[in-house]
């Protein structure tokens, strides 16, 4: 079982696809996008995904790809 992670397909449409395209995320989440999640102001300020309900943050799509991989790592270790 792997976690559910959803993306904004407008937020992906500005740089966050490299979320999309990192074999580690592909192999140990499953993602889900959407055209639109209503988070608009969110969308447009920053990169962002909801990991299992919770919002992760990035200030480039570098920084969302990693904080979204310690995020599925945490999980890994609390689901043992």
């Amino acid at each position: 079982m792997n976690p559910l992670i959803e993306c904004c397909e407008q937020n992906l449409a500005k740089g966050a696809e490299l979320l999309l395209s990192d074999p580690f995320i592909e192999e140990n989440g499953d993602v889900i996008s959407y055209s639109c999640m209503n988070e608009c102001v969110l969308c447009a300020q920053t990169y962002f995904v909801l990991f299992e309900g919770e919002r992760i943050t990035g200030t480039t799509p570098e920084e969302l790809v990693e904080n979204t991989k310690k995020a599925i790592i945490l999980w890994q270790e609390e689901m043992g």
